[in-house]
């Protein structure tokens, strides 16, 4: 339920006459020190922000720093939900519920749509979007019998012959996992220094071309390749995982991305507010240090 329809219904609903009330004092629009300890840690146009108030950010699971600007934003919000509060909100809501009520609204209602958000939509989007329109991606483990660029002749063949046997030995089995693949290769050369490595999923362009051809022709997860030869050595290549490609709607992909955008951007709005009522935030860096001897 919002702020102001609990406002409304507090003055009026369920009566046909305005209902007297007697009213209290506003509800304090500057902070207040938790005790005579509290240390003002920061001032924003000479309002103060208590060490309290990070003592509790930072008990929620925040750092120091994050706590600090976590309070500093709380009051720049709080400073602009009085700015645009009627009297009878400014005496029947707390300090907290003002911002709520501001974020819910200006910003939770507000920005839902990509435009709302700028370039930061577009530099979001363009990262996040791969997660649910891709290609087919493929994931793999491989074991490498190395060979030195600018080898020698012998040095090649000697190391084909020793991928020619790994492959012949893994060619039966089914599967086959990073640590089981290794341990079955080196039982085939146990004289050979291997290189091993498991490789998150990939679309075939992103791969070694001989890598991604060999992953991508395989018709069986756990399974082996041949020998393949990429640029650092004889790869015998297990396939691990599939991915399969998708191309869901737009409008599927923005609701998708839509919640963690809104999280990253959520410091930019903040950052808006401050420029648009002019505020400056000083600190004070002595109280600041006194923050590591809070509990």
């Amino acid at each position: 339920m919002r702020a102001v329809f609990a406002i409304t219904c507090v003055l009026g609903c369920g009566s046909p006459h305005p209902v007297e009330t007697t009213q209290g004092p506003p509800a304090p629009l500057v902070a207040q020190p938790a005790g005579a300890g509290d240390v003002v840690v920061a001032t924003i146009d000479g309002k103060p922000v208590y060490g309290s108030c990070v003592t509790v950010q930072a008990a929620r699971g925040a750092t120091k720093q994050a706590a600090l600007q976590q309070c500093i934003d709380f009051e720049l919000l709080a400073q602009r939900a009085a700015a645009h509060a009627s009297d009878a909100e400014v005496r029947l809501a707390t300090h907290t519920a003002m911002v709520s009520a501001l974020v819910a609204t200006a910003y939770e209602d507000g920005y839902t749509q990509p435009a709302q958000f700028g370039e930061f939509w577009t530099k979001a989007y363009k990262k996040g979007s791969f997660r649910f329109r891709h290609e087919n991606y493929r994931a793999s483990t491989y074991v490498r019998v190395p060979v030195p660029a600018g080898a020698p002749a012998d040095v090649e063949a000697a190391a084909k012959v020793k991928a020619d046997k790994i492959a012949a030995a893994l060619a039966p089995e089914t599967g086959l996992l990073g640590d089981s693949l290794l341990a079955l290769a080196q039982a085939a050369v146990p004289d050979t220094k291997l290189d091993h490595q498991d490789v998150p999923a990939y679309k075939i362009g992103a791969l070694d071309d001989h890598y991604g051809d060999a992953l991508f022709a395989m018709k069986e997860i756990g399974r082996a390749t041949g020998a393949v030869r990429t640029k650092w050595g004889w790869d015998i290549i297990v396939w691990t995982d599939d991915v399969p490609a998708a191309d869901p709607p737009e409008a599927e992909i923005t609701a998708a991305l839509l919640p963690d955008i809104k999280v990253g951007y959520f410091p930019h709005w903040v950052d808006d507010i401050a420029r648009s009522l002019g505020v400056r935030v000083t600190f004070d860096k002595a109280s600041i240090a006194k923050l590591e001897e809070l509990p």
